[in-house]
């Protein structure tokens, strides 16, 4: 350098001059990376979220099945009647599925971040979504998967390293 502030871009030959990070890359960089299982954790809740809307979408395409498989159960229903409730159940489905997996993404960044009030609104937003995905997404597997990688995820948000991490980034 000619000691000057600015700095040669490689191959151009052209002064440009260095780009200061923002708060957030600085606060990022004196903080440190999460630990590997935050890390993991932002995955789980992704795949999560992704599993019970993959389940609410396949409900909701499956969903004449789903009424043939009433009507052999109960044969004294009415097809129209249960037409109507399966693509209503599917549609509340496939609505519900997509908030959860909207919000598990923008708050498990923030709590891979080291955000602790993230971490608690997904403990608590996870109890929901565990709720919702076992008693009405239920109707497949997927939406009982979803609700166990739930469970995993917020375990994995509270175990002791986690929880290290999190105290850490309030100091």
């Amino acid at each position: 350098m000619s000691g000057s502030e600015d700095e040669v871009e490689e191959g151009s030959g052209r002064r440009v001059k260095p780009v200061m990070p923002t708060a957030d890359e600085a606060d990022a960089d004196a903080r440190g990376d999460a630990p590997g299982v935050v890390r993991a954790a932002f995955w789980v809740w992704v795949v999560a979220g992704a599993v019970g809307l993959g389940g609410a979408i396949f409900f909701f395409v499956q969903r004449a099945e789903w009424v043939r498989a009433q009507v052999r159960v109960n044969p004294e229903l009415r097809v129209l009647d249960l037409e109507a409730t399966a693509t209503g159940l599917g549609a509340w489905l496939i609505a519900g599925a997509a908030m959860f997996l909207v919000f598990f993404v923008l708050l498990a960044y923030q709590a891979r971040r080291g955000v602790r009030k993230a971490r608690t609104l997904l403990l608590v937003l996870g109890l929901f979504a565990a709720l919702f995905e076992y008693t009405l997404g239920r109707v497949t597997i997927y939406g009982l998967v979803s609700a166990l990688m739930i469970i995993v995820a917020v375990g994995m948000l509270y175990s002791p390293r986690a929880r290290r991490f999190y105290r850490e980034a309030d100091e």
